[in-house]
């Protein structure tokens, strides 16, 4: 099979269908379990650092040399920072106390919870989720000239299932139609195929392969370290099992590493 097809079809079973299959969960599960949530993304985290820090900053510095290195990962870095202020959601809920005959009681309650504005929550999610998309897509790719690319999909994929999940929750509850709502979770995830597409044009350039490496591995590890992570622990109080499966997701990679 012709690389730039089998990183197109790795990227699409990622992006696209990860973020359907959130989107088909979020339609047909009322409640999902924020336990499993966390644990997906604690997993999908562990995994994406050990990619990072064993697969592919290791071999931006073998291709390229400490600079194209360090500049890569800033620059992929500072891309997924942008990507989180422009798409940066303002909290929802405030914190409501009344006075009870046990005492004050306080609960958090939705206060913007009327259809309009559930679903600009929805469509603002899905901008994010699609910009967040590019650089998976751009690490697919670029891991392809490492023999990774199906992995990395298989990791991606895991990731892409609870940002789905996020988009459709509001949308559904918004009152819009189930199509509408698997057809934006499917969209979100198609910048992907763009950014495998992109990172396999760079890769053809052997002078900016480094780059690209070390691009997909910042934007990877700050995306688990900033977001994925503290996600998964605010999610669910089960640390130790958190904690447990996301050493295992990078133990897999370091296996991985080891074998390959």
């Amino acid at each position: 099979m012709p690389m730039l097809l089998r990183i197109v079809l790795i990227a699409f079973g990622a992006g696209v269908v990860g973020s359907l299959v959130g989107g088909i969960i979020g339609v047909i599960v009322k409640k999902p379990s924020k336990t499993y949530i966390s644990l997906l993304l604690g997993f999908a985290a562990g995994a994406m650092l050990g990619v990072s820090l064993f697969e592919l900053l290791p071999e931006s510095f073998q291709e390229g040399g400490i600079w194209p290195t360090l500049i890569g990962t800033l620059l992929g870095v500072v891309f997924v920072f942008g990507v989180g202020l422009l798409s940066k959601e303002k909290n929802e809920s405030e914190i409501i106390c009344t006075e009870t005959p046990q005492g004050e009681v306080c609960q958090k309650t939705i206060t913007k919870s009327d259809k309009r504005k559930l679903k600009r929550m929805g469509i603002t999610i899905f901008i994010a989720m699609a910009l967040h998309s590019l650089p998976e897509g751009l690490a697919i790719g670029a891991g392809e000239y490492l023999g990774i690319g199906l992995l990395l999909g298989v990791v991606f994929f895991l990731h892409f299932v609870p940002e789905g999940l996020a988009i459709a929750v509001p949308m559904k509850a918004s009152g819009t139609k189930t199509w509408k709502v698997l057809l934006l979770s499917a969209v979100a995830g198609l910048p992907a195929v763009v950014g495998a597409i992109a990172a396999y044009y760079i890769g053809m350039v052997s002078s900016l392969l480094s780059y690209s490496l070390a691009f997909a591995a910042g934007a990877m590890l700050y995306v688990a370290l900033s977001e994925m992570l503290p996600t998964a622990y605010n999610y669910s109080n089960r640390y130790k099992l958190i904690s447990a499966i996301t050493l295992a997701g990078a133990f897999l990679i370091v296996i991985f590493s080891v074998v390959m």
